[in-house]
């Protein structure tokens, strides 16, 4: 009787909701249009991105900005149809904006430059942010906006680095606000309802899994990262790869590491030309989310499902557009989403 009660209006909005997304049909055509002006009026008249825009003179960065509002006040939206640890959850899925937010303010102000260009920009709740954005624009340096933000979970993971030269400091600084919002998204899903909780600590396994992939593949093939800071800055709670398992990973040889992850659930992340390793996990995760949506009834899945389907279709779009600007080749395999699939 539970699921009725907690999910039965947040299922049922959230399928609207899906619906609604772009079809491949849609893709099919924006493909076809040359200019970026054509494909944002083939929103504004096709799609349920009508609503949004009103000025085909903005900028793709304009366009970007109001897309990326409009995404997060619809899925906001969700939040009000829950209660106690369920409304946690949300809060705790939002916070990943706000962690994107202060690596934005930490790299502007690692330049020198103010912060108060920024706000119209940003993504964030009116109603349960844990940061006063009118207090942090006022930041001029990284001491102002580590006070300011002394109060909550981010100040002390990031105060110990203050002292590092810029690029470590900043490097050191995204590192651990990753691991402070999948920390605190872990501490809210044990919070819920046991079918609920396996379902979402699994998907975030399987979503740990991948970053620490990509963090491990980038750390030795670009960067060369010592193997033991590639193991502190691994993210826990993953599906397959377990503390032992992730050490191993890290220590091992480049060669090996490839060869292993190409023998277990993620082989696809190397099948493809590995310049585009984002893009194959995150095609992975995509088709992934389909199980869910197949095989859950009544559950959190499908509003989490949602908002990963509507962000990568978000995506998708910033894609086709900086692409019509720029004339990419092969624009269709840019995309998250793969034409064709049966």
């Amino acid at each position: 009787m539970y699921k009725v009660r907690t999910h039965a209006a947040s299922n049922a909005k959230s399928k609207a909701i899906l619906g609604r997304l772009l079809k491949e049909a849609d893709y099919l055509e924006l493909l076809k249009l040359e200019k970026v002006e054509e494909v944002i009026e083939y929103l504004k008249r096709y799609t349920h991105y009508s609503e949004v825009f009103s000025d085909i003179g903005m900028s793709i960065g304009d366009h970007e900005v109001v897309i990326k509002k409009y995404f997060f006040n619809t899925y906001e939206k969700l939040y009000h149809f829950y209660m106690d640890a369920y409304r946690n959850f949300f809060k705790a899925m939002f916070c990943r904006y706000e962690v994107e937010n202060l690596k934005l303010f930490i790299r502007v102000l690692s330049r020198n430059e103010p912060l108060s260009d920024l706000r119209a920009s940003l993504i964030y709740s009116e109603l349960y942010s844990n940061l006063n954005y009118d207090q942090l624009e006022k930041a001029v340096n990284m001491q102002d906006l580590l006070d300011m933000i002394g109060h909550t979970i981010y100040y002390e993971p990031l105060v110990v680095f203050l002292e590092e030269d810029s690029e470590h400091m900043i490097f050191h600084m995204e590192m651990v606000l990753d691991r402070c919002y999948f920390s605190q998204l872990r501490s809210s899903i044990e919070a819920l309802k046991s079918e609920d909780r396996e379902l979402m600590l699994e998907l975030l396994g399987i979503n740990v899994d991948i970053l620490n992939v990509q963090w491990i593949y980038r750390g030795r093939q670009f960067f060369d990262i010592s193997s033991e800071e590639l193991f502190n800055f691994t993210l826990e709670g993953g599906r397959r790869y377990d503390y032992k398992i992730l050490k191993e990973l890290c220590y091992m040889g480049f060669d090996a590491f490839r060869s292993y992850i190409l023998g277990g659930d993620y082989s696809d992340i190397f099948q493809d030309r590995e310049y585009m390793m984002e893009r194959a996990m995150e095609r992975h995760l995509f088709y992934r989310l389909d199980e869910y949506i197949k095989s859950t009834k009544l559950s959190i899945a499908l509003p989490v499902v949602l908002l990963f389907k509507f962000e990568y279709e978000m995506r998708d779009l910033f894609t086709l557009m900086e692409g019509k600007k720029y004339q990419f080749e092969n624009l269709k395999d840019l995309l998250i989403r793969e034409l064709g699939r049966a």
